[in-house]
This record gives structure tokens, C-alpha cells and sequence, in this order.
């Protein structure tokens, strides 16, 4: 009976035991068919049903919360682990009491086959921060997909890390490529190969190298799509050597300065044609030194009644006329503000040292004139042009 004692005392399993609760980590080990027969103190810190005298099975469907796809697989590898088919089994998986915590499991055959180690290691600090890092992701990601811009972010060796959407709409040719671990190169050149930048027809390695160039010195440029849209393209370095990219649609915005040109051109060419039909709506002409004939035809409304009175003026000065025809044969209707024209022409050369002479006043424009007491007596008449000629010429 005395040698019995210390042979079980000191036997391998006993002494496995005592060494696992010497260990800081949670340990247990099981016999060789996968029972659960002994667990250390930092085993039982965690778990307070230890799992012991339970198969390998049972044990870690109690002590862990699996989704079916992991414990399908984990008991297949459990099952060839125990038929010595493989050397260890590890997983990683939520802890079925509370609090909330994860570990890392590793279940490998003892040295001689006598029974099996399960090691855990906790691992819920990374469990958390790759959760919050999970969710951080999301609301990036949810944000950048919120916006009516093309997003991409490029790393430091320009290959694509992610893109929205939106980008992918603008670049719908080559939207196929867009895949993380894609070169920003790649994407352009097949793209421009398969049309989709008009500039690049019929010059694609040398457009590709203009635009690779652009993008690595972050420059903002605005391309043509082969559908017709134009795009701002806007590139900004990011702190680890990568490259953000944002694409804006300024299809609309080019529309609109094209209008505006448009009608800055057109307005341009309305000035011209309405200076041109001022020009000759008052035509003045010399017919000898210090003489001029400014014939009016057609009606006169304020705005012509003006432009006639400064072109006068202005040949009376410039030309240092000192003698003015102003022949009205061609002015349908005298009235009142004709009238006040014609007065408005007479003093204002006057007041320029120069004389003039009022012709083509017909019988019907004489009644109208009488009729209206409109005072014409300072202003020199004469039937029709020929006669104010006449009359300027023997002035000379």
C-alpha cells in the first residue's frame, strides 16, 4: 500500500497537473480521449463552469458562443485531432459567460500522445479595438458614399485602397478595375484604351504619361469624358504617401461659361452692329473745307435724336467745320420733338463757332413747323440740298 502512493504522487499526469497551475495563462488538459480532467487557477478566473469532465467537444460548445460555419469547421478539425490525424487545433472565439471577452484557443497533443494541452489566450482588447476600428470604417466608409463627389484613396505605391460609388459611376468604362490593389496606372490606361478619354485617341501611352504625371504632382485638371462629361479632378497627399483623389462633375458649370461667352460675344456683336447702324444713321458727309451735309432719313426717336446731336458735334470739332447742312428731306414726320432736334443742332453748332443751314423743309413739314410756333428764325432755310450747296459754297 506505501508503494502505491508515491508511484500515483509522482506519476506524469499528476505532475502535469501541479505544473499547469504553476502556468499564468488559462490552461487545462484533457486524457486521451478528449475529457476534460484538469484546469489551472487562471482556467477557472474565467470560466465558472470549467468545462471538466467534459468530452473536447462539449467543453468548447459551452464555454464559447460559435456561429455554425466556425463550429462546423471546428469540430472536423477537433475529430482529426483526436484520431492523430492532425497535431493541434486554434481558434478564436467569444467567451460564453459574461463579461464580454474573446480568446484564442490552442489545443495540441502532449509529447508521448498521453492526452491533450488547451491554452488560452485573451485577446478582447484587440477584439475591441478591431470592432471600433470595424466601426469607424463604417461611418467613413457611410460618409464618403453620402456625398455627390467621386471619392478614391491611393497608397503610398498607388494602388487603390477604396473608392465610392460615385466614382465608379463617373468612370463607368472602366468601372470593372476599380478593385482594391489596382494601379492608379493600370485603371487610366485601360480605360484610355477602351476609349474613354477622348484626348487619348490615338496617343494613349503619351496621354497616359501626361496624366500619370498630373496625378503624381497632385495637380487639379479638368477631363473630358468620352460620354460628354467634364470632370474636375482634384488630388491631395495623404500623411503615410498616399494620394486622395476627388472627382466633381463640372459638366453644368462648363455649360454655363460656355452660354456666358456665348452671350458676351453676342452682346459684343450687337454693340458693334448698333454702332455700325449709328454710324450710318447719321452720315456726314464734306463737300469742301469747313463744309459738311448730315442728311437725315427715317424717323427720329429719342435715342437716334441724341446720336445725331453728338456725331454732329463731334465732326464740327474734329473736322473744324464752320458750316453745317442739316438736309431733314428724308424725315417722314416733323414733330414736336424733331423740332426740338433740329433747335438742339442749331445753337450747339453755334456754340462751336460754326453756322447752319436747315434743307428739304417740304410745304407739309412748313405747315407743321407754323403750326406747332416753333421759332426757326436764327437758323438759316433753304428749300432742298442743292440749294444749302449752293449757299455754302458761295460762303467760301
Amino acid at each position: 500500500m506505501s508503494d502505491a502512493t508515491p508511484r500515483a504522487t509522482n506519476s506524469p499526469s499528476i505532475v502535469l497537473d501541479q505544473l499547469i497551475e504553476l502556468m499564468p495563462g488559462p490552461c487545462a488538459i484533457t486524457s486521451r480521449d478528449g475529457i476534460v480532467r484538469s484546469v489551472n487557477a487562471a482556467w477557472r478566473d474565467i470560466f465558472v463552469n470549467t468545462g471538466m469532465g467534459l468530452g473536447l467537444e462539449a467543453a468548447c460548445a459551452a464555454l464559447f458562443h460559435w456561429n455554425d460555419a466556425d463550429w462546423q469547421g471546428l469540430v472536423a478539425e477537433l475529430r482529426d485531432l483526436l484520431a492523430g490525424l492532425q497535431e493541434r487545433v486554434s481558434f478564436e472565439a467569444q467567451i460564453a459567460e459574461p463579461p464580454e471577452r474573446w480568446a484564442v484557443g490552442v489545443i495540441a497533443t502532449l509529447p508521448g500522445g498521453d492526452g491533450l494541452i488547451w491554452q488560452l489566450t485573451d485577446v478582447t482588447r484587440w477584439q475591441l479595438l478591431e470592432a471600433e476600428s470595424a466601426r469607424l470604417f463604417a461611418q467613413f466608409r457611410d460618409a464618403v458614399e453620402s456625398i455627390s463627389d467621386g471619392f478614391a484613396l491611393y497608397d503610398a505605391e498607388d494602388r487603390l485602397v477604396y473608392c465610392n460609388r460615385r466614382y465608379r459611376e463617373i468612370y463607368s468604362d472602366s468601372a470593372d478595375l476599380m478593385v482594391p490593389g489596382r494601379s492608379f496606372e493600370e485603371i487610366v490606361r485601360i480605360g484610355a484604351q477602351r476609349g474613354q478619354y477622348p484626348a487619348a485617341i490615338g496617343r494613349v501611352e503619351e496621354w497616359v504619361a501626361e496624366r500619370l504625371a498630373q496625378h503624381r504632382g497632385l495637380q487639379t485638371v479638368e477631363i473630358r469624358l468620352s460620354s460628354g462629361r467634364w470632370i474636375r479632378s482634384v488630388d491631395r497627399p495623404t500623411a503615410d504617401g498616399g494620394i486622395v483623389g476627388i472627382r466633381t462633375d463640372i459638366t453644368e458649370l462648363k455649360e454655363a461659361d460656355a452660354l456666358r461667352r456665348q452671350q458676351a460675344e453676342a452682346e459684343e456683336t450687337i454693340r458693334a452692329q448698333d454702332a455700325l447702324l449709328a454710324e450710318l444713321s447719321t452720315p456726314l458727309l464734306r463737300i469742301s473745307t469747313g463744309a459738311l451735309v448730315l442728311p437725315l432719313i427715317g424717323a427720329l426717336d429719342s435715342g437716334r435724336a441724341a446720336r445725331v446731336v453728338e456725331s454732329l458735334l463731334q465732326a464740327v470739332d474734329g473736322q473744324r467745320a464752320d458750316l453745317v447742312i442739316l438736309d431733314i428731306t428724308g424725315v417722314p414726320v416733323v414733330d414736336t420733338q424733331v423740332a426740338n432736334v433740329l433747335i438742339q443742332c442749331a445753337r450747339a453748332v453755334r456754340l462751336l463757332g460754326a453756322e447752319l443751314v436747315l434743307t428739304g423743309i417740304r410745304p407739309d413739314v412748313a405747315q407743321t413747323i407754323v403750326a406747332l410756333g416753333i421759332d426757326l428764325g436764327d437758323i438759316v432755310t433753304r428749300a432742298d440740298l442743292q440749294e444749302g450747296i449752293r449757299y455754302a459754297l458761295k460762303k467760301r
